[in-house]
């Protein structure tokens, strides 16, 4: 199933609203994929971290959502992976140093 930028924008505010932290703490990118960038590349526990991807429409529709996270909310770019249909958000728990 994929997602609508609307639908994606709702499902990661939503994340913002449950488990709080100032926009600084928190990290979006794009990538063909999310798993292996949240993974393999970022190094985010998926048992510990917090964490949230989903497939858009199309690389369009996640750069309309990264653009808004962006640029309207402050959330920093995870940078290190980019393009790819699959929009991904995390944030480190407190306790994890990695």
């Amino acid at each position: 199933m994929v997602f609508s930028p609307q639908q994606v924008k709702f499902e990661f505010l939503s994340y913002f609203k449950e488990f709080g932290g100032n926009a600084e703490e928190w990290r979006i990118g794009c990538a063909v994929d999310a798993k292996s960038a949240l993974t393999d590349e970022h190094k985010i526990d998926l048992d510990r971290d917090i964490w949230l991807w989903k497939p858009t429409l199309s690389p369009s529709a996640a750069r309309i959502v990264h653009r808004y996270f962006t640029q309207q909310l402050r959330v920093p770019d995870a940078g290190a992976v980019a393009g790819g249909a699959n929009i991904y958000l995390f944030k480190r728990c407190a306790a994890h140093t990695a």
